[in-house]
């Protein structure tokens, strides 16, 4: 080993000369040396002529090396257990190259874990506007600081939910203010006691949902109705969480994004016969219809401002009607009727919203645009040859004349 060469190079007699250094070949394998093995092993006995002789021995020198030998046993015989001879006959003695691999020590766990925040950042009675703010805040910071919880109660005046780990004490409690929608915070243990490692490596992997791509798209784009692309939706929230969402998530997380920022659909049509008040109220003469089904649904609605009216009555006498589908997930069409001004601007007249291009729609369309356009020989109709609207021109506005 080391040792040894070392002693052996500083190791000279009174002549400044070293004994002869034996060394010993063992018969090993090929390694990934740069060694010839052929010649290494054959049996000639001959020296090369490149070969360098370290030699001149003297007793004095012998009588040294013998005493670090054995020096170097009696250490040796300490730590290491000699192996006997086999049956083979074969001494121990024989096996010059033994060798002895270490095995690494038994780590244990420890059963110490330090506790650490959820990432809330809420406090005691802090209030949110209804139950599903709260949700949309445990499932940010659950994906954010790698934790899993469980819903203990869930239901129109409370919200409860604790760690997924039995042992640790994370716990949240939310209660809903009477005389309002709102919810505030009542109990909170902020501290988790459990592995925040195990929490992350657990199989229980829960997944986006659209209110969570929400959320993000709030923080992102606060205020703005345009969004990227639902694909990149999916990068932004793969980098943000570490998450990965399908793409019908992205898309449902950016129109539920939309529609917070300008309200759904719902909460728009409840609030319908109101608006259409205040319109007739500010802008006289304005005429407004809205029809509904044997089920008291929602089917066709009119609008005809009252100024538009008026200002009709100056200029040329030929409307162009047209239809375009809607995609606000309800389907149905938006109708518009439209004149020309004399700077060749297009002139709005009226519009409405129908389930459909069908002749009980244009129908009706026509005849709640008869009571502010009255028939006559002087009007004329411009359309494209929708079978439906065809019909229904000829049947309320026989006189008019009709172009497609």
């Amino acid at each position: 080993d080391d040792e040894d060469l070392s002693v052996y190079l500083n190791s000279i007699d009174n002549e400044n000369r070293r004994c002869l250094l034996v060394v010993e070949i063992t018969d090993m394998p090929g390694s990934s040396f740069g060694m010839n093995y052929e010649e290494l092993h054959s049996k000639r006995d001959g020296v090369g002529a490149n070969a360098v002789t370290l030699y001149v021995g003297n007793q004095q020198a012998e009588q040294q090396r013998d005493a670090m030998d054995e020096d170097d046993d009696t250490r040796a015989e300490g730590n290491v257990q000699r192996d006997e001879p086999g049956d083979d006959g074969m001494d121990s003695s024989s096996y010059m190259c033994d060798e002895y691999a270490e095995m690494p020590p038994d780590v244990e766990a420890s059963q110490f874990v330090e506790a650490w925040e959820d990432g809330l950042g809420v406090t005691v009675l802090q209030e949110f506007p209804n139950k599903k703010a709260v949700q949309d805040l445990v499932d940010r910071a659950a994906f954010e600081n790698c934790f899993g919880f469980k819903i203990k109660k869930s239901d129109t005046v409370r919200y409860v939910v604790k760690c997924r780990a039995e042992s640790c004490e994370w716990f949240l409690r939310a209660a809903k203010i009477t005389g309002s929608k709102a919810f505030s915070i009542r109990t909170h243990n902020k501290m988790h006691t459990c592995s925040r490692a195990s929490q992350s490596t657990s199989n229980q992997k829960r997944k986006g949902t659209p209110r969570l791509v929400a959320s993000i798209l709030h923080e992102d784009y606060p205020g703005l109705m345009e969004t990227p692309a639902p694909k990149s939706i999916m990068n932004i929230v793969r980098n943000k969480l570490g998450l990965r969402i399908s793409y019908s998530t992205a898309l449902r997380g950016k129109n539920h994004h939309v529609s917070n920022l300008r309200g759904n659909p719902e909460d728009s049509y409840k609030k319908l016969y109101c608006y259409l008040h205040m319109l007739e109220n500010v802008n006289s003469g304005t005429v407004t219809s809205v029809k509904l089904d044997h089920e008291g649904k929602f089917l066709y609605l009119f609008i005809a401002l009252g100024a538009c009216i008026e200002g009709f009555k100056c200029m040329r006498k030929v409307i162009t009607v047209d239809a375009t589908h809607l995609k606000n997930g309800y389907g149905g069409v938006l109708v518009f009727a439209s004149a020309q001004d004399p700077n060749r601007h297009n002139y709005p007249l009226a519009f409405a919203v129908l389930d459909g291009e069908k002749n009980d729609s244009w129908t009706w369309f026509f005849e709640m645009l008869k009571t502010v356009i009255p028939d006559s020989s002087e009007l004329v109709f411009m359309s494209d040859r929708n079978p439906s609207l065809i019909t229904a021109i000829a049947t309320v506005y026989p006189i008019a004349h009709h172009g497609y």
